[in-house]
């Protein structure tokens, strides 16, 4: 097999999308398939590069704020770890980009703020297909934009096999910014509709995604399937270099926060209630977030000053100190979407962990509480109706006296590189 997989971003950068494909690729072509990477430029890397047994190629920009960060040199880059914790305090060839963007491009681009990719993603694809001879094509999204480019190529070569792996829903996931929906919800329908009709396979994350689209595109039951999220099994230990306090309960987040969709907000106001209740609650516990911030995460995490104090901010790690991090934690923080049909990839770590979770729930039919249900020591909140009866759960969950577990790796099994790999493989040959 020759396989090119269509993705708007990629090493260096780290995302949930790369962390599941770069492995996922390497496993590929460790099993003797010929392995190509479509993707976008970034500065300093070359636009043709190989990485290990892979060829990257890269054309057009992630975001039109990737396009402008090279145009005028900004050093800050997102999704690279060790220099995005994003404080506040913006230069101001950040702020003019970040207020010029948010005022003009993204209130009118479709279908994404990838779209710079598209055209560019087009013209190589077509080039590398011809030198190549691709067989199959793998896009990755959200976002859109590299499923738009797998469906022009597969339009102009029929024979290639297309699977379109669906991390995130694109039409109907109203809550998570994608475009302006007022404007082109139709269109958006529209669109994705045409690409399940000329894709051979699919594949989602969960079955609510699944039975959703079912229902919005029926014709198309038939070529999806669900394949769930990868743990990564890292073979390198390395040092948190974290100094914690042994008399405290240490508990930590591992995530990023997105406006309409996953917000610390009702946290911190629980947070606050529990603080003038019992100010000496906070001599105890140490909070501990772990992600890459932004501007809607900033200003609520810093909106408290009464709690402020109380919890660490440490920005954007690599993979592999973010777990070793996570380690050193005695329980696990995770707050659910708002939406029932994303299933967060992070969801495999907690569980290899095999440490209690507060899990903060914002809907009904939350997918982490759905996946972790009967495999680990977990508590969940729903903060919308938080009660004196709730904050007393809280309070003794993470005091609970009990034993620290190590992390364990047969918890994991069915979601490991092998067998998520096997999943694929077994959709597109």
């Amino acid at each position: 097999m020759k396989l090119l997989l269509i993705i708007s971003q990629y090493a260096p950068a780290q995302t949930p999308n790369t962390l599941r494909w770069i492995p996922l690729l390497n496993h590929f072509a460790e099993l003797g398939h010929q392995v190509y990477v479509l993707t976008t430029k970034r500065k300093g890397i070359s636009d043709l590069d190989t990485q290990g047994k892979i060829k990257v190629y890269r054309a057009g920009y992630n975001t039109l704020y990737d396009f402008i960060s090279d145009l005028i040199n900004l050093k800050s880059r997102r999704n690279e770890t060790g220099q995005n914790s994003y404080d506040g305090q913006l230069g101001v060839g950040r702020l003019f980009a970040e207020k010029f963007i948010d005022k003009t491009w993204r209130k009118n681009y479709w279908p994404d703020g990838s779209k710079l990719f598209l055209k560019a993603g087009i013209k190589t694809g077509l080039k590398v297909i011809e030198e190549n001879n691709i067989t199959n094509i793998i896009s990755v999204g959200l976002p859109f934009t590299p499923h738009l480019i797998a469906k022009n190529l597969k339009e102009k070569e029929p024979s290639i096999h297309w699977h379109m792996d669906i991390q995130d829903p694109f039409s109907y996931s109203k809550e998570f910014w994608v475009n302006n929906f007022k404007k082109y919800e139709q269109k958006n329908i529209e669109a994705e509709g045409e690409t399940f009709k000329l894709a051979n396979t699919i594949s989602l994350t969960n079955s609510t995604a699944q039975d959703r689209y079912v229902e919005l595109f029926p014709k198309s039951a038939s070529k999806i399937a669900v394949i769930p999220p990868l743990f990564l099994n890292l073979k390198k230990e390395i040092d948190s270099d974290l100094f914690l306090y042994n008399q405290k309960v240490h508990l930590g987040y591992f995530g990023s926060f997105y406006k309409g969709v996953r917000s610390p907000k009702r946290f911190l106001e629980f947070l606050v209630v529990l603080h003038r209740k019992d100010p000496s609650l906070f001599d105890k516990i140490q909070i501990h977030f772990f992600g890459q911030q932004n501007k809607f995460s900033t200003p609520l995490l810093n909106a408290y000053p009464e709690i402020r104090r109380y919890f660490i901010l440490h920005g954007f790690l690599d993979r592999n100190k973010s777990l070793s991090c996570m380690k050193e934690m005695d329980v696990l923080i995770n707050f659910g979407n708002s939406t029932d049909y994303h299933l967060p990839s992070k969801v495999v770590d907690l569980l290899y962990m095999n440490k209690p979770i507060v899990n903060f729930t914002a809907c009904n039919n939350d997918t982490t509480a759905s996946f972790l249900k009967d495999k680990v020591e977990i508590l969940n909140l729903n903060l919308n109706t938080a009660s004196a009866n709730d904050e007393k759960q809280f309070l003794d969950f993470i005091f609970k006296s009990r034993d620290r577990k190590n992390p364990d790796l047969n918890k994991v099994n069915d979601f490991l590189t092998d067998v998520i790999g096997e999943m694929y493989l077994n959709q597109i040959t």
